[in-house]
């Protein structure tokens, strides 16, 4: 069993290990949210807009508000996102619904 000093020394030492070899993982946590790496698999409408991951066969549909940021060359407006563009959507899950808070375009290579 850990002491209350011993038990504060781990704490620090895990959060060190992670700020230091993980800083993916803290950018994520401190922006509060997580990137969703894949290709968009219909023309958005109706401020949704579906995505599948491209390592799996993943697929959420991303509500796209107001609030939404895009980031990249040519993206101005949801409009400007079409079906097979390759994008990375930074979203927060609010309820049972995936918010994009930003959505970057990744250009085709």
């Amino acid at each position: 069993m850990l002491n209350y000093g011993q038990h504060r020394t781990l704490i620090l030492l895990v959060s060190m290990f992670l700020v230091i070899f993980c800083p993916r993982a803290a950018a994520v946590h401190a922006q509060g949210g997580t990137d969703f790496k894949g290709t968009v698999l219909t023309d958005p409408a109706a401020g949704k807009l579906v995505v599948k991951k491209d390592e799996g066969g993943t697929r959420f549909t991303f509500v796209v508000n107001e609030k939404t940021q895009f980031i990249g060359s040519g993206l101005k407006t949801v409009a400007d996102i079409k079906k097979g563009d390759h994008v990375v959507v930074h979203y927060v899950v609010t309820g049972s619904q995936y918010i994009a808070q930003t959505i970057s375009a990744i250009p085709t290579k």
